[in-house]
């Protein structure tokens, strides 16, 4: 049922992916109904595994494998018979997926331009090409490892080391020169399908099958044959007797003779019923509990498998176009987490329903049960058994991450970093799950009833998250996302996270006390005693206990509520679509209508990095380019950018929007054409307390770099703010988006790419920043100077340029360089400094080629500013080119075979400056794709001078599939 579900969300709303948003293909177009069996058939692998051996575990843990080895039945026909109906089960199961698309494609409330026509053939062509081999291996699989080590945590060791090759293979498939070893590598086909339908249109994909043949055929063929030669040896190692029969053979073999000595002295025992004594029960019981996991078979595997994991993962650490990055910490503790995920599911999953349920299954809970101990040595104990294997194979990773680290000759280690940025993005979150683990099978009372529900609460958050209910205050164990980038630390995203973690660690605390209360002790299982007995348990000690983490939840869960709910706006992804929706459906009209031009700016930008804040005061100078009278002047300002005070000469506020940003203020006299005046405003950007997503990373402590589009007022209609998805647009009744306008549309060609409120402006700024910072803005430096504490900065463009600058502001150094009488300059973060003459030599070159083929180069500088990894990318302003860390700064480039992004992006900005600020600026339709086409061509043209056309022919192929991805 869970399993239909999915696959009917996943056809009949955009609230639920798998694979990815489907754009314009059909809903039940071929190619999603293979991709959609596909990714179910991977993510089926748990349920399979327990269809498959279940049956076969629970005769040796029932003890009637003795029943069923004594009658005439052969080897053969019981384990045929117990794998052929546990594969049939399971086939069922996808079935019931491939029905789920059926019935979803029919159901009246989709668009019907997004439903083609039924075909019965992908269906049958999904579940015979990718299915049935899939789920035949992995049912191969679970089936042999539970016939050979009889343990369903060893089972489920095998399948995660299939998930580790799956990983690892889906990582070759990034290099391009192993891409054919990936494909037979993935023992899913995943990258066979991905490798046969890359380059497909999207009528290829709602219409074409995937052929069988070439890399997806011999992949299929290679994995049938791994499952069948497994399921044979695993039939020639089964051992047709029973695992009584192996013990009594071992002690047979090892007889020893024990002389019992008796006493007539009399031994008094005085029991001793102590919280010290309990203490004492609880380390002894604690040091068992952790033993016997620690000596289990399948932990030793986890951990093993936890390394090769983490080490396939950093085979493409961070890649860009196949070249590598150094190791560095962060990228290291990233990696770490993310390949976690995976090993916590099956961790704490499994691991706390064997725990819990491990007396039980041995006979022994009887005697613990009688025991003079009280409940908590019981359940803490085992708790504290599951939190010690979840770090310790978090703590194994690290061994991993910093040996990995050192064969790649990166010593910079930074175990301090690792520790907490560990504990914050997995460790805290995981150790919070473990309790819940423990509690949902307590409550359940059943192994593998609990077993689902954790499945449940896996699948449940990226659901929830995808249906709009995103606030961590009520997703168990969230917290809001903490970037972490080396030149602004973790910043203010701790706040956030330590607030969230307390308040989840108060509600572990409740489940602790419940589990406390409900942990089953003796034989009257059912809920009804239980029930009763949870009443008796109430003594002071509890009631103290619940009430410290009820109240300590409620609490920190009021100061949560208060910095993101009243001391910030929460809103919902639902929420700011519809009003994106309002935007348009109330502004729209206005668009196109004659308003004056922006033809000058001077602002005045005060950076406050410790409080994350930003003063503006600005002056718009305004020109009335058109040749008819302009009534009043609409002015769209960033909702979440304060505004002070606001100042149009001759006009009064006529109408103020303030959710949606939009005013209107309406001139006394109208504006007549060619009439100026001057527009001042005064702003402030504010980040108080925490929100619960959707932090500001562009005003940071180390690092601020911001924009005029983002937090400068905008002149008329803007379309920054419309709803841009063509399938929502549709449901609320937009018009399709207009890509490009006709080309004999006059007032188009008053606009260039960049902006609609402005044509050439001249620019001028003075930035302040905190002392030990720079503070930069295109332009030229007029002046700087130190007062009060703060620098000041003052900068000028010796010519006109369209309307888009930046500010930034940060704690850099600075490596100069010329090119003729060009200054080349880079500021870059101390310790970032692999890469930066290879920016400088990129420029140079760059100067030298575009100068020698379009002209002078029309500015006395370039700078290349590196801005904290938030984002991931370069942009070009006049002379001025921020560029983030992760783009190239810690980029490796020791191979001469490696494919030199650095250089390339480099040469692409400079290019920027030619076509995007000189060539490309107003009055050219389509100059949006121009400056891009022209930007990208010149780039590639000294790549291709330095390095060959060898090499720019990879870097293409790369270039390709990235953006078919």
């Amino acid at each position: 049922m869970l399993f239909f579900l999915l696959a009917f969300g996943a056809v009949t709303t955009d609230a639920v992916q798998l694979g990815g948003a489907l754009g314009n293909v059909n809903r039940n177009a071929p190619f999603v109904i293979m991709q959609l069996l596909l990714i179910m058939s991977i993510l089926g692998v748990f349920v399979t595994t327990a269809f498959v051996a279940s049956p076969i575990l629970r005769d040796f843990e029932n003890r009637t494998d003795g029943l069923f080895f004594s009658t005439p039945m052969t080897k053969f026909d019981y384990l045929l018979g117990r794998f052929a109906g546990a594969f049939v089960a399971s086939i069922v199961i996808f079935l019931s997926i491939a029905l789920a698309i059926m019935i979803g494609s029919a159901m009246p409330w989709l668009e019907p331009e997004r439903v083609g026509p039924f075909m019965l053939a992908p269906y049958a062509y999904g579940m015979a090409v990718i299915v049935i081999p899939n789920v035949l291996l992995m049912s191969v699989m679970s089936f042999s490892m539970a016939t050979l080590t009889r343990s369903m945590m060893g089972t489920y060791g095998g399948v995660v080391a299939f998930f580790v090759a799956y990983v690892t293979s889906r990582n070759l498939l990034n290099d391009l020169d192993s891409e054919s070893i990936a494909t037979l590598l993935d023992p899913f086909g995943a990258a066979a399908f991905g490798l046969a339908t890359r380059y497909w249109t999207v009528a290829e994909r709602n219409t074409a099958l995937m052929p069988l043949e070439g890399p997806l055929l011999n992949n299929r063929l290679l994995w049938m044959g791994v499952a069948v030669a497994i399921l044979a040896f695993a039939y020639f190692r089964f051992s047709f007797t029973t695992s009584a029969g192996k013990r009594h053979k071992k002690r047979t073999q090892d007889d020893t003779v024990v002389e019992v000595v008796t006493s007539t002295a009399r031994v008094t025992v005085q029991p001793v019923f102590t919280l010290a004594s309990s203490f004492t029960q609880f380390l002894h019981q604690t040091r068992f509990e952790v033993m016997t996991m620690v000596k289990g078979a399948a932990f030793p595997i986890l951990l093993v498998l936890g390394a090769f994991n983490l080490i396939g993962n950093s085979l493409v650490l961070d890649q860009i176009f196949g070249t590598p990055v150094f190791p560095v910490t962060h990228l290291m503790i990233t990696m770490i987490a993310q390949s976690f995920l995976l090993f916590a599911i099956i961790i704490l999953t499994f691991y706390s329903g064997e725990i819990v349920w491990r007396d039980r299954g041995l006979l022994t809970a009887d005697v613990h049960d009688a025991a003079p101990a009280p409940n908590w040595v019981y359940w803490g104990a085992k708790l504290i058994a599951l939190f010690v294997v979840v770090l310790s194979v978090l703590a194994i990773s690290v061994v991993t991450a910093v040996g990995i680290q050192l064969t790649q000759g990166y010593t910079h280690l930074e175990l301090g970093l690792y520790l907490k940025g560990i504990m914050l993005s997995a460790g805290v979150p995981f150790l919070l799950i473990a309790v819940l683990a423990i509690f949902l099978q307590v409550m359940s009372n059943n192994k593998y009833l609990g077993f689902l529900l954790m499945v449940l609460f896996f699948i449940s958050q990226p659901v929830l998250a995808a249906l709009d209910f995103s606030h961590n205050l009520y997703l168990y164990a969230g917290a809001p996302v903490g970037p972490y980038s080396d030149m602004n630390g973790f910043g203010h995203f701790v706040k956030a996270q330590v607030w969230f973690y307390t308040y989840w660690t108060f509600g572990a605390g409740v489940l602790i006390v419940l589990s406390h209360l409900f942990w089953v002790r003796g034989q009257s299982t059912g809920f009804g005693a239980r029930m009763s007995l949870a009443r008796q348990r109430l003594s002071t000690p509890v009631i103290t206990a619940l009430a410290v983490a009820v109240i300590g939840f409620a609490g920190t869960g009021s100061y949560i509520f208060y910095n993101t709910n009243i001391v910030n706006e929460y809103v919902p992804a639902d929420v700011f679509q519809e009003r994106q929706v309002r935007f348009e459906k109330s502004y729209k009209q206005f668009e196109g209508r004659p308003q004056p031009r922006i033809t000058a700016v001077y602002t005045e930008v005060d950076i406050f990095p410790e409080e994350r804040a930003v003063d503006i005061r600005g002056t718009y100078s305004l020109r009335n380019k058109t040749d008819v009278a302009i009534d009043s002047l609409h002015v769209f300002l960033n909702p979440q950018v304060e505004l002070v005070s606001f100042s149009v000469p001759g006009a009064l506020l006529e109408l103020e929007d303030a959710e949606l940003g939009y005013r209107i203020y309406r001139f006394a006299e109208p504006m007549e054409p060619g009439a100026e005046l001057d527009m001042d405003f005064t702003l402030a950007i504010r980040n108080p307390g925490f929100r619960n997503n959707g932090s500001n990373t562009q005003v940071v402590e180390n690092g601020t770099f911001m924009n005029s589009a983002q937090y400068f007022p905008h002149i008329g209609y803007s379309r920054q703010f419309e709803l841009g998805d063509p399938v929502e647009r549709r449901r609320h009744d937009l018009p399709e988006i207009q890509r490009m306008a006709s080309i004999n549309d006059e007032s188009a060609r008053m606009n260039n790419y960049i902006s609609s409120e402005s044509d050439w402006v001249d620019f001028e700024t003075i930035v302040s920043t905190s002392a030990d910072q720079i503070a930069l803005a295109p332009g030229y430096l007029m002046d700087e100077r130190e007062e009060n504490g703060r620098k000041y900065f003052h900068y000028k463009m010796d010519a006109p340029i369209l309307g888009f600058w930046a500010f930034l502001s940060a704690r850099w150094e600075v490596r100069r360089d010329t090119w003729n009488d060009v200054d080349i300059a880079v500021y870059y973060h101390p310790g970032h400094e692999y890469n930066v003459d290879r920016m400088i030599y990129s420029v140079k070159r760059s100067l030298d080629y575009f100068t020698e083929e379009f002209g002078p180069y029309q500015h006395r500088q370039v700078r290349i500013l590196e801005f904290p990894r938030y984002a991931s990318f370069a942009q070009s302003f006049p002379n001025t080119i921020p560029f983030s860390e992760s783009l190239g700064f810690i980029a490796r480039l020791d191979d001469e075979d490696e494919i030199d992004y650095v250089f390339y992006v480099t040469a692409h900005e400079v290019a920027h400056q030619w076509w995007a600020h000189q060539v490309i600026g107003g009055d050219m339709q389509g100059s949006t794709i121009m400056s891009e086409t022209m930007s990208q061509y010149s780039a590639l043209m000294v790549m291709e001078r330095e390095y060959g056309p060898e090499k720019m022919r990879r870097f293409l192929e790369y270039e390709l599939n990235s953006y078919l991805a």
